[in-house]
């Protein structure tokens, strides 16, 4: 059921749904209807095409026509997924603002419970939520979960808990627009295509930002076949920003509050031989191979990831993403297993 714009009560945040989008057409009116069939009031819904090269401008006008509350704007030329997005965030006058990708969807409850725990938390930047994944087909092979049990967690506590990586299950993001505005949204960097999330909700711990956690399954990830291995082209990108996350942002908070930064080099030394995977892919040229594996030396030299290089270089990189998908099947039992032994704090419902 598609729900009108309602204004919310005293006691509410103001919300808005916005969307980028990029050449995915086809999936633009599935994600468009699971905002609006949210089951909380949203004030603002935004869509900004960043100049697709698509039919994404006419599957806009059909869908503008049913849903005239949708406000749809053109980027003029591509700024890419920063630019576009932060040009997005900084559009609606609402307290909470959605990022939500075109290719993804919400389920019904999504902004309800979320918006409930930002009003409990007014210290929290962001809300996340435990996420399903979808193929191209729309089911759901897999389901993204958190180990954490705490519901808020502290500016503090969220610098220690991203020394390994980012922890939420995915970029389906609930923020606060205070917080967006206080860390000027996104870094406009044409080189940041990855890894700007983790950036930008590390950026509010270091500004001081709390952040809250749902143990439900409230979104939707769209997870693409990469039978062409066009993420291990797009590895270049996640390798040269993770380095940048570490480099200006972790270690100098780290430093600032006099903490060690072993446990930062430690967990460069592993992403950097986790990365070693895509040393083979075929998309690379041999000039490109050659710089990948300069980058993953600056992100964490180590007598392990020479032997992955080695590895790589052999041949064997198959077996290595076997074992690694393996290994994260084992992870996700393992979070299960956790979750009913030591139960999530339940979030509204």
């Amino acid at each position: 059921m598609i729900r009108p714009i309602e204004q919310p009560g005293s006691t509410s945040l103001s919300v808005a749904i916005c969307i980028g989008t990029y050449n995915q057409s086809q999936y633009l009116k599935g994600s468009i209807e699971s905002a609006l069939a949210q089951s909380y009031p949203i004030q603002e819904f935004w869509v900004a095409d960043d100049a697709s090269t698509d039919d994404t401008p006419a599957v806009m006008a059909e869908i503008c026509k049913l849903y005239p509350q949708i406000r749809y704007y053109r980027q003029p030329k591509n700024l890419a997924l920063p630019g576009n997005l932060s040009w997005l965030l900084s559009q609606p006058k609402t307290d909470l603002i959605v990022r939500l990708d075109s290719d993804d969807r919400l389920e019904p409850d999504y902004v309800r419970v979320l918006a409930e725990l930002m009003l409990q938390h007014p210290q929290a930047g962001f809300a996340h939520c435990d996420v399903g994944e979808l193929d191209k087909d729309n089911r759901r092979p897999r389901i993204r979960r958190l180990t954490r049990s705490k519901t808020y967690e502290s500016p503090e506590e969220a610098l220690r808990s991203n020394a390994s990586g980012y922890r939420t299950a995915a970029n389906c993001i609930l923020y606060r627009a205070q917080a967006l505005r206080e860390v000027n949204y996104y870094i406009p960097n044409l080189d940041w295509r990855t890894c700007e999330d983790w950036d930008m909700c590390l950026r509010m711990a270091a500004a001081g930002w709390g952040n809250v956690y749902a143990p439900k399954v409230l979104s939707n990830y769209r997870v693409w076949d990469d039978a062409q291995g066009v993420r291990a082209k797009r590895k270049m990108s996640e390798v040269m920003t993770t380095i940048s996350i570490y480099k200006h942002t972790l270690i100098p908070e780290y430093q600032k509050r006099g903490w060690s930064i072993a446990p930062l080099t430690s967990n460069m030394r592993a992403k950097a031989v986790g990365f070693a995977d895509a040393i083979d892919s075929p998309l690379f040229t041999e000039q490109e191979r050659i710089d990948y594996k300069v980058l993953l030396q600056d992100l964490g030299k180590s007598k392990s990831l020479s032997l992955a290089i080695a590895i790589a270089d052999l041949g064997l990189n198959p077996m290595v993403r076997w074992w690694t998908r393996m290994q994260l099947r084992m992870k996700d039992g393992a979070k299960v297993m956790l979750r009913t032994i030591k139960p999530a704090r339940p979030a509204v419902s």
